[in-house]
């Protein structure tokens, strides 16, 4: 398929033929005649990212992935060049139709790749016979979360999951809240209806009628700003409501269709549309949103993590972080969120030629960074440094442990915009029906094979 393929064919096939003419054993290919000894001879690798990957000049580990960087061509006896050009994504066909490496290492998000993927434009990582182990989930992110790399029986990229500052940005949707709103209405934190386990929808449903007020000056204070999409959304996915449903004898259906998920559709729809230009308001976009959130116009905002810190955390002095509450069968489960797509993902080209230098480096170079090499310490930087409160670390960081897909550029949005652009005037069951030839077509053509693939990459875990 790739040329680097098909000339180990070349060489290992003749020897394949005289072998089975006398044995009729399975063949392990050899690679002995790859070098060994861990050092590539002043090999350049152009990396396709900011020198300091993953972090500005000036960040509290800018210094230290320096370091590792000069570690590692000091380690391998390769230099690692950066090219910070943004035109090798969306250019990726023609430098590859031409015949051009536009680099050997690519540091891009799951959806800027989503269509050089399916165009068989890089190189799946599970063909790497050495260096790197994707099936590590600790280091590289596992099933739930490479999902959105995986394609026709592949993997195509891997997430630094040691690197602080990379991999949580991506994790939805979650509530922050005004703390001194909450503490002026003389409410209790939210935070501890979390802690002693008695965050529920139904909490959630007392909030929005509890933290709607006046302010001074006569205006209506609504308890939540949202977009409804990823109000839908996430709601959805706290109900335990994927996509499809894999059955016993090996079949998979519709999850919308799976008892109890209409009921749970249901609430989800009728709360929103209940509370709506009374408890819940909006802007005309996600950032509109989130500053009616900062401007005190709403005591809550639900909207993405990375988002609602880079707008919040400089502009509110005392906010927290809450997960969306379970369904009622969920209730004791751990946290969900999902996500659409990740930064900062590890690809490479499809016509990449050093096929041990390349996973050895890139498997040395995002191990864990001095300093931070345990998830204890990992959690005490992100205490001090970007939550300001254990709390929501551990909300986050549970949620990033049981994180769900949701397919942005397959449909993942389809139920939660219906349910949108319904306005509360249809039913669930009505909506559902106006959309299920898609939802089909999308179950057989994207769902079903996307899941085989994940399947046959990590043996069915």
């Amino acid at each position: 398929m790739r040329n680097t393929i098909k000339l180990l064919l070349i060489l290992i096939l003749p020897v394949m033929i005289m072998s089975c003419s006398v044995q009729t054993e399975e063949l392990v290919p050899d690679y002995s005649h790859f070098a060994s000894d861990n050092s590539f001879d002043g090999l350049k690798l152009v990396f396709n990212m900011k020198p300091d990957i993953c972090y500005d000049v000036d960040s509290l580990f800018g210094d230290l992935v320096r370091s590792r960087i000069a570690d590692v061509e000091n380690q391998y006896d390769v230099d690692i060049v950066f090219n910070e050009s943004e035109n090798i994504v969306p250019n990726l066909f023609y430098y590859i139709s031409s015949g051009i490496k536009p680099c050997d290492v690519l540091l891009s998000d799951s959806y800027e790749l989503y269509s050089q993927i399916r165009a068989d434009l890089l190189y799946p990582v599970d063909n790497f016979y050495t260096g790197i182990d994707y099936l590590d989930k600790d280091k590289w992110g596992g099933r739930e979360k490479l999902i959105c790399y995986a394609f026709d029986k592949h993997l195509y990229g891997l997430l630094p999951m040691y690197w602080p500052e990379t991999v949580w940005k991506q994790v939805d949707h979650f509530f922050f809240v005004n703390e001194n709103i909450v503490s002026r209405l003389n409410q209790p934190d939210p935070r501890e209806f979390v802690e002693t386990k008695e965050w529920t929808r139904g909490k959630f449903e007392e909030l929005l009628e509890s933290y709607t007020h006046q302010n001074n000056s006569g205006q209506t204070v609504y308890a939540l700003a949202v977009e409804p999409a990823h109000y839908f959304s996430i709601a959805i996915k706290t109900s335990g409501i994927d996509y499809i449903v894999r059955h016993s004898d090996g079949t998979w259906s519709n999850a919308f269709y799976e008892p109890g998920a209409l009921d749970k559709l249901t609430w989800i729809a009728d709360t929103f549309w209940k509370n709506y230009d009374i408890n819940i308001t909006r802007g005309t976009d996600t950032f509109t949103t989130i500053a009616k959130f900062v401007n005190e116009e709403a005591v809550m905002v639900l909207t993405h993590l990375y988002y609602g810190l880079a707008d919040i955390q400089y502009t509110v002095d005392n906010f927290g972080i809450l997960p969306f509450p379970l369904s009622d069968d969920l209730v004791g489960s751990p946290w969900i969120s999902q996500f659409e797509f990740y930064n900062n993902g590890i690809s490479f080209p499809a016509n990449i030629t050093e096929l041990e230098a390349i996973p050895t480096v890139v498997n040395a170079l995002f191990e864990p960074l001095p300093g931070y090499e345990t998830e204890e310490e990992r959690l005490q930087y992100y205490d001090r440094y970007v939550f300001h409160d254990p709390r929501d670390t551990r909300v986050v960081f549970e949620c990033l442990e049981n994180c769900h897909y949701l397919p942005y550029n397959d449909n993942g949005y389809l139920i939660p915009n219906a349910l949108r652009d319904a306005h509360g005037n249809k039913s669930v069951s009505q909506i559902l029906e106006a959309n299920a030839n898609i939802m089909q077509t999308t179950i057989e053509d994207v769902y079903i094979p996307l899941e085989e693939t994940c399947d046959l990459l990590w043996n069915g875990d």
